[in-house]
């Protein structure tokens, strides 16, 4: 039997076709087929099939950490634990959409269950997942990276997509991981002297300048609400209460920010000198 290394259109229909007849159906395939294009498409088929593998992967893993949050308590705090460290997570991504749905969950839900994420975030901190590829992948690394987005994302006032409610969730974020010892103090005094040094009176500021003022003050506010004052809390904000009086008694002379923010001002300060 003959072997082709190559062919000729012509002499492959009469070898196919026995009557000779150059049938449509014959003619299209050999002047539309090549090598190149059947394993293109071949490729194509393997790639759809393991990214809906992936999909339906992800999926499922996303559903069950989603499930075992909504369904978080105090009672089974422990035992949630014990359920996500058993999870495979096959990539870097897959840890990543994990914590993600830990920061929402901090963002968005009620008061009594963020501190229990912060406490399941806490205990997972020295741990990591191996990945298929054998790569190892802290979830403590992954947190802060994300945590440190959120923050520089809420403090970019220049940013036509910043909005005071998304920064007000990330101050609750940053304040509940705070509360549970995951944001150390040194981070948090570098965040406390960002607002102020956005917040203290300059002689020749402008309007956008502030509206700055305005927004670190907000926040500044939102975060200290968060925040359980106790003695380490306390030490990272140091003399905060006094620098924010002298700086209020300024825009209070000077009238240049809003009265409402002056009073949120005023407020902070008394909320730092209740204990």
């Amino acid at each position: 039997m003959a072997k082709y290394s190559s062919y000729n259109t012509e002499e492959l229909i009469e070898k196919f076709d026995s009557t000779n007849e150059k049938s449509e159906d014959v003619i299209k395939f050999f002047n539309t087929f090549t090598f190149s294009n059947f394993m293109s498409q071949k490729h194509t088929a393997n790639n759809s099939y393991f990214m809906i593998k992936n999909i339906v992967k992800d999926d499922v893993t996303k559903s069950k950490i989603t499930l075992l949050l909504n369904k978080l308590n105090q009672q089974n705090l422990t035992k949630t634990i014990s359920a996500i460290r058993e999870i495979v997570f096959e990539t870097e991504e897959d840890v990543s959409n994990f914590v993600k749905q830990c920061i929402e969950k901090i963002k968005n839900d009620i008061d009594q269950i963020r501190p229990l994420v912060a406490a399941l975030c806490w205990e997972l901190l020295p741990t990591y997942f191996v990945t298929t590829d054998k790569e190892k992948i802290y979830f403590r690394k992954i947190l802060l990276s994300e945590v440190k987005k959120e923050y520089i994302s809420s403090i970019d006032y220049e940013d036509k997509n910043w909005s005071k409610e998304t920064a007000e969730r990330s101050m609750i974020l940053i304040g509940t991981l705070f509360n549970n010892k995951i944001i150390e103090h040194k981070i948090m005094k570098s965040i406390i002297n960002d607002f102020r040094k956005t917040i203290e009176y300059k002689e020749e500021a402008t309007d956008e300048d502030r509206d700055k003022v305005e927004k670190a003050l907000q926040l500044t506010s939102n975060l200290i609400s968060c925040i359980v004052l106790n003695d380490d809390a306390k030490a990272v904000f140091e003399d905060l209460d006094i620098y924010l009086e002298s700086q209020i008694q300024i825009y209070e002379e000077k009238k240049n920010i809003a009265r409402k923010i002056r009073l949120i001002g005023k407020h902070t300060i008394f909320e730092l000198r209740k204990k």
